[in-house]
């Protein structure tokens, strides 16, 4: 098996190749394809695949949800709300 430094090589590579404008653009494409696929042969899953939660396993919620709510309040009307005269002094 290839180590990771031969992969990042071969696809910098690749990439280098893919940047050369005489070539045609397919071909091009074909190298930035190679590249990715050499690239993604290398990295780990890092989400686990879709499903159900196996019986038996709790949620991942250890305690009580804290929903903080900021400008709930009706705080002071506008002086001059909905086009009308000023409550204020006038």
């Amino acid at each position: 098996m290839a180590t990771t430094t031969d992969i990042a090589s071969k696809a910098s590579k690749y990439r280098e190749m893919a940047k050369d404008k005489a070539l045609p653009q397919d071909v091009r494409n074909a190298y930035l394809d190679k590249a990715n696929k050499l690239e993604e042969g290398t990295m780990k899953p890092t989400m686990a695949k879709g499903g159900m939660v196996a019986k038996g396993k709790k949620p991942a919620i250890k305690g009580p949800a804290v929903v903080i709510a900021v400008g709930i309040g009706k705080g002071k009307k506008p002086m001059m709300s909905k086009g009308g005269m000023a409550k204020g002094k006038c």
